[in-house]
């Protein structure tokens, strides 16, 4: 009389089991953008001279503002798809003087990097 029940809850718990493992690759996994994105049209309007009202038009406000060096902004975007294990990244550092853009280092090759998980 025992053996049956018992054989039962077994074959139960290893139905479930087995259920839940093949259901956890079904787990649906959003994209995670952060940042500013960057477009290599955007980059080509930035010219040195243009003043940070007129940058912010075309770029945006930066993602970081270092209150220790108000000369320079970082734009950084990065993008993580759902279930893959790489994130593609774009930066770009412009540097004042006064309000006026001195110079303007971007990289927008999409650089890719492995992450655990």
């Amino acid at each position: 009389m025992f053996l049956p029940r018992t054989l039962k809850i077994l074959l139960s718990s290893v139905a479930l089991t087995l259920v839940l493992g093949l259901t956890s690759g079904c787990v649906y996994r959003q994209d995670v953008q952060q940042g500013n994105e960057i477009t290599q049209e955007m980059i080509d309007k930035v010219k040195p001279g243009m003043s940070r009202r007129e940058i912010i038009r075309i770029l945006g406000y930066p993602l970081i503002n270092d209150p220790f060096n108000r000369d320079r902004w970082d734009y950084y975007y990065s993008l993580k798809q759902g279930r893959s294990k790489t994130v593609s990244s774009q930066s770009a550092t412009l540097v004042f003087e006064g309000d006026n853009l001195k110079s303007i280092d971007a990289r927008l090759s999409d650089e890719e990097t492995d992450t655990q998980g």
